[in-house]
């Protein structure tokens, strides 16, 4: 294991280690940058880690492979992919412009050591919200 896949594990361990019993298993956090329409950059303390928004899938902001199968098998042209993944980014973007405080549920691990997690910006399921208005799909 890789030295950056070991300390996320390893920070990872240690928050939820800390959590009190009766936690609603929210853990404060500071929203540092928006990668784009379901990844984010995340603070506890002084610990940065990329998270993953855990059961969506947004389009992509930038040309790679993976925005051109997601034109084939949306039957969208790779301009319209790259439209709707910068759509998304700009509407989770507008979704934080007035949030106060931001927390994370964490769920686990993908396949990249990114943090999976349910996002809140107050009250609001960021994850939820993207799904119904930010133009991502279920996953």
């Amino acid at each position: 294991m890789n030295g950056i896949k070991f300390k996320v594990l390893f920070f990872v361990s240690l928050i939820l280690l800390n959590l009190p019993a009766n936690s609603e298993n929210k853990i404060s956090t500071e929203l540092v940058k928006i990668i784009d329409g379901d990844t984010i950059i995340l603070r506890v303390d002084k610990n940065e880690f990329p998270a993953r928004l855990i059961g969506i899938d947004c389009f992509e902001t930038n040309v790679n492979n993976r925005a051109f199968k997601q034109a084939y098998l949306n039957n969208l042209s790779i301009d319209n992919v790259l439209l709707k993944g910068k759509n998304s980014k700009k509407y989770l973007k507008n979704l934080y412009k007035n949030t106060d405080k931001t927390y994370f549920e964490f769920k686990g691990l993908d396949i990249y050591k990114r943090v999976l997690a349910v996002v809140y910006f107050d009250d609001i399921n960021v994850n939820d919200s993207m799904k119904t208005f930010g133009g991502c799909i279920v996953y």
